[in-house]
C-alpha cells in the first residue's frame, strides 16, 4: 500500500517535466490534437526503442545490449484481458528522433496515470553534454499488431523524482505521467478495465511477471516473462536510495519502463530500466519504495 506524504514533501519528492510539443509543463488541447496527429500509424511503426537510440550514451552503471537472439521472453498468447491491457507502448519524441518505451496505466485516483522510466522522458542524446526532455508523448494500451484497441491518450504532465534529475540516479529511474482522455472522452483507467495498482515496500525476493515490447519495428506485439529475483545490483549501492535489484530474465531495448508484475498480475512491484552490458541473462529495475514511487505518484 503506498504511504500518505505532506504535500510540502511530495512537492520536494518530485519535479514537473516538460512532455508537450511546446516547451509547457502541460498540455493544452490544440497541443494534445498536435502529438495526436504527429503520431501517425507509420510513424508509430517506424519508431525505434528508445534505449536504441539512447546506447552510445552512458545514461547509469549499465546501458542496454540489443541481442535479441538470447532474449528469454514470449509474445503474450492472448493480450485482450486485464492485466495486459493496461500495458502498452510509450511513443516519444526526443530531439529529432522518434522513439518508444513501454509503460503501464495505473489504478490512482485521476484515472489517467502512466507509470514508466524516467529515461524515457529525459536522458542524455548521443553526442549531447546535457539531458534532453521528451516531446509528444502519446501511451498506446495493449498497442497490437499495429493497432490501437483501446485508442491513444496524450500525455498532460510529467513528473520525474528529484534524484534522476539530478544525477541521473538509477535507483529513481522512473516517471509518471498524467494523460488527457481518448478519443471518446474515456480516461485511460476506465478505458483499460481499471489499471494496476502500484505496491511498495514488499519482498525483494518474489516472482516478477514482466511485460514491455522489446525489440525494434518488426515485434509489433507484447512480450512477457516470468522470473525470480536474482539479487540485488550491488553497483547501486552507493548512489544513494533503495538500491535497484535484478530478475533472471532478459528483454532488452524498448522494454523499459514496462512493468513487474507481482500478486498473480494484481500489481506493479517493479519496472524495467537497464541491464548490463554482455549480460544476456538478467534485467534491472529500481526497488519499488516508498521512498521513491511512492513519493512520485502520491496524489496523483
Amino acid at each position: 500500500m503506498l504511504l500518505g506524504f505532506p504535500a510540502h514533501a511530495v512537492a520536494a519528492a518530485r519535479t514537473t517535466v516538460p512532455i508537450a510539443p511546446a516547451s509547457t509543463a502541460s498540455a493544452s488541447a490544440a497541443e494534445a490534437a498536435s502529438v495526436a496527429r504527429y503520431w501517425t500509424p507509420a510513424r508509430m511503426r517506424s519508431a525505434r526503442p528508445l534505449d536504441e537510440i539512447l546506447k552510445p550514451s552512458a545514461r547509469g552503471p549499465a546501458s542496454h545490449e540489443s541481442e535479441s537472439a538470447s532474449a528469454s521472453f514470449a509474445t503474450v498468447a492472448d493480450a485482450t484481458q486485464p492485466p495486459f491491457t493496461a500495458v502498452g507502448r510509450v511513443f516519444l519524441r526526443v530531439g529529432r528522433y522518434a522513439g518508444f518505451c513501454s509503460g503501464t496505466a495505473i489504478n490512482s485516483a485521476s484515472r489517467q496515470l502512466v507509470l514508466t522510466a524516467g529515461h524515457c522522458l529525459y536522458s542524455i542524446l548521443p553526442g549531447h553534454r546535457i539531458p534532453t526532455s521528451a516531446r509528444y508523448f502519446d501511451f498506446v494500451p495493449d498497442y497490437s499488431g499495429g493497432q490501437a484497441p483501446f485508442g491513444e491518450f496524450v500525455g498532460r504532465k510529467g513528473f520525474l523524482p528529484r534524484p534522476w534529475l539530478r544525477s541521473i540516479n538509477e535507483n529513481y529511474d522512473m516517471a509518471a505521467v498524467l494523460t488527457e482522455p481518448n478519443a471518446a472522452g474515456v480516461s485511460l483507467a476506465d478505458a483499460v478495465g481499471g489499471g494496476i495498482p502500484i505496491a511498495t515496500d514488499r519482498a525483494r525476493d518474489q516472482e516478477y511477471q514482466v511485460l514491455g515490447y522489446p525489440g525494434g519495428p518488426e515485434r509489433k506485439n507484447m512480450q512477457e516473462c516470468d522470473a525470480r529475483f536474482s539479487g540485488d545490483d550491488r553497483l547501486t549501492y552507493p548512489l544513494g536510495g533503495p538500491p535497484s535489484l535484478g530478475v533472471a530474465c532478459y528483454m532488452g531495448e524498448g522494454a523499459s519502463g514496462g512493468p513487474w508484475l507481482i500478486n498473480e498480475g494484481t500489481e506493479v512491484g517493479g519496472i524495467t530500466t537497464y541491464g548490463h552490458i554482455k549480460n544476456f541473462n538478467h534485467t534491472f529495475g529500481p526497488y519499488f519504495s516508498s521512498r521513491n514511487v511512492g513519493a512520485l505518484v502520491e496524489g496523483l
